[in-house]
């Protein structure tokens, strides 16, 4: 309850300084500054304002002289009356409420970003094949300069190419000692994000995440195998040298002719009914083995039978079609309609482009090679906020826990962290009145509406969380304040404008009777959400459980 009222309260100070800050900045007289409806709590008067706290933590308002056409008005305080003042001032100081929702995330944004002291290097931890990088960055490279521009974060690597589709980009590398330079042509790549959204960004196909030093072993025969080794060990150790990602696991092998590589590796089990049946764990047990990678030429890691397991199913959804074609945890996945997989992103992306398209997948089990045809499975419904959807669902899941070389130092953490914060605002602030339109595109669906339960939940989730993640709830719904006091309803922010701008128009004032049928067909309409938010709060089911997979041991 407490984090609900700070949450609340903030917010709602904001607003209302904001109105109070430009009314007084014009000479209005503010009758009175209150968080809160309803009755007074606590309150103080200093000057000729009166400044309450009061029962209903659900809003607030700052009274204005001359708001209302009943207030009684003496001579001389006419000229600081609110009904007297121009045009734009009115809209000024009527506008300057949501004003500061929106600009209020800007500050919050800031102390989020200021806290990401540690930023990832600008080290390539997996190149992407068919991607301009391909052939031409190596995972460990550790990019110095693109374009004749220094940059020492994987941020600042995204920055250099996202906007510069279509132009050759110089990039400068060191690899094992040695500088290396490489030109570059980022090609344009369609993210879909929220609510349909597409942005278009520029991309060379590479990451800054590392595969873990978890193997597959794909034949019975090879030397791994005799060693003891199964697919999804885990490597921690090989040679005495601990082993953080495959890289280093590869880098052990290397130019190995046959000598002995002890490893020690770690090898999931899964606990039954972990907790009554409540959650699936799996537990890692240590193991060692001596594996001799076969003589001749070549990597030795592929010679010791061992290679990344990111093409080897992990899990696979029980009644898919992938699992009615008798595909199973610890295949190897060869080729889709012919051609080889060579990354399991690519091979995602190509499935789903397909979409409802039948493919042929090839598959290892064992020694034995398997080839079956098959279409995706189609899910078409509505989310538990209310948005239709339908896409095509892969029913496999590969295993591969990814890691990050260490952070370095933010070389620009103030200049980040105010450009990040702009960036998030405005993402938001589109995110938002995007939700708008497509509740009136019929696309989202009047259950996505939320209400004071559903925001007395996530503020105490935010917090419990921590601070950081407490502020961005805050800022976000801060923004969604600060839009919908914008809509053109009666009683609201928006109405009020309007209200302004048809006076200024007629060049006269409505009748009082004109704004008490206003005023009430706005309250009407504002109970009638907040009824529907509250019935949506009440109605929305828990978090649905994730799907059931079958695991490989």
């Amino acid at each position: 309850m407490v984090y609900f009222v700070i949450l609340v309260g903030v917010l709602i100070f904001v607003h209302e300084l904001g109105h109070f800050a430009w009314a007084k900045f014009f000479g209005v007289r503010v009758l009175r500054f209150s968080l809160g409806f309803g009755p007074k709590l606590v309150g103080f008067r200093k000057g000729e304002t009166e400044y309450v706290i009061a029962a209903v933590p659900l809003g607030g308002y700052v009274k204005l002289l001359g708001e209302n056409p009943n207030d009684v008005i003496r001579r001389e305080d006419e000229q600081r009356a609110f009904h007297t003042q121009p045009l734009w001032k009115k809209l000024v100081i009527v506008v300057a409420g949501p004003a500061m929702n929106l600009v209020f995330p800007v500050v919050l944004y800031f102390v989020v970003f200021l806290g990401d002291a540690a930023m990832t290097p600008a080290v390539v931890g997996t190149v992407y094949p068919g991607r301009p990088a391909a052939g031409k960055l190596e995972p460990g490279d550790r990019i110095v300069m693109v374009d004749g521009e220094p940059v020492h974060t994987f941020y600042d690597v995204r920055r250099a190419v996202a906007d510069r589709i279509g132009e050759p980009l110089r990039f400068v590398m060191e690899r094992d000692g040695e500088r290396v330079e490489q030109t570059l042509t980022p090609v344009r790549e369609r993210v879909t994000r929220e609510l349909d959204r597409i942005d278009e960004i520029g991309v060379v196909g590479i990451v800054p995440y590392h595969p873990t030093a978890v193997v597959g072993v794909g034949s019975p025969g090879s030397p791994a195998a005799a060693a003891g080794m199964r697919t999804f060990d885990v490597v921690v150790s090989a040679g005495g040298s601990p082993i953080d990602r495959w890289l280093d696991l590869e880098r052990v092998f290397e130019g190995n002719r046959g000598t002995t590589v002890p490893l020690t590796y770690l090898r999931p089990k899964r606990v039954d009914r972990a907790l009554g049946g409540l959650v699936e764990i799996d537990v890692y047990e240590p193991h060692v083995a001596a594996v001799t990678p076969e003589p001749g030429d070549g990597s030795g890691t592929t010679r010791a039978g061992l290679e990344p397991a990111e093409l080897y199913v992990a899990q696979v959804t029980v009644g898919s079609p992938e699992h009615r074609m008798s595909l199973l945890p610890g295949d190897r996945l060869l080729e889709l309609d012919g051609a080889p997989i060579t990354h399991w992103d690519t091979f995602l992306e190509d499935l789903k482009r397909a979409g409802p398209d039948e493919h042929e997948l090839t598959w290892r089990h064992g020694d034995q090679v398997l080839s079956r045809r098959y279409q995706l499975h189609r899910a078409r419904g509505v989310t538990e906020h209310g948005q239709p959807y339908d896409h095509y669902v892969v029913g496999m899941r590969n295993w591969v826990p990814m890691t990050l070389d260490r952070g370095v130092p933010n070389p620009e953490p103030i200049t980040y962290a105010v450009r990040e914060a702009w960036a998030s605002t405005v993402e938001m602030v589109q995110l938002t009145g995007l939700s708008v339109v497509r509740l009136l595109q019929g696309r989202l669906t009047m259950r996505s509406i939320g209400g004071p339960i559903t925001i007395f939940e996530v503020a105490g989730t935010a917090a419990r969380e921590g601070t950081l993640n407490y502020l961005t709830l805050m800022a976000f719904i801060s923004i969604n304040l600060g839009l919908i006091n914008l809509l053109p309803i009666p009683l609201l922010d928006g109405g009020h404008l309007l209200l302004f701008l048809v006076e200024g128009v007629s060049r006269r004032r409505l009748t009082v009777k004109a704004r008490q049928y206003l005023s009430l067909a706005g309250l009407v309409v504002l109970i009638l959400l907040v009824a529907l938010a509250v019935k949506n709060d009440l109605e929305r089911p828990p978090p649905a459980m994730a799907d059931r997979f079958t695991r490989y041991e």
